[in-house]
């Protein structure tokens, strides 16, 4: 199953020198997150927060990763909705 804003990265198998990367993976995020946080900025680089949990699979251990807009401190805590009461992995 699939969540909107999130991903994960394995280790990577492929892996022959110190220049490859010890893990890969992909994000998905959803349309709608990427507009809001391109019309929030003037800058270039766009910033995004992610998170990320350890889990373990068959193969050994990678990481469960979401992806969402940067926190700000002191900014207006979101409405939370069912959608939120679950950690989607």
């Amino acid at each position: 199953m699939e969540y909107p804003n999130s991903g994960a990265l394995f280790p990577n198998k492929n892996k022959k020198s110190e220049a490859h990367p010890n893990v890969r993976g992909n994000v998905k995020i959803e349309r709608s997150l990427l507009k809001e946080l391109m019309s929030e900025s003037d800058n270039e680089l766009i910033e995004i927060e992610i998170s990320g949990w350890t889990k373990t699979f068959k193969d050994g251990k990678f990481l469960s990763l979401k992806v969402s807009k940067p926190f700000k401190p002191g900014a207006p805590k979101k409405q939370q909705n069912d959608d939120d009461e679950e950690i989607p992995f």
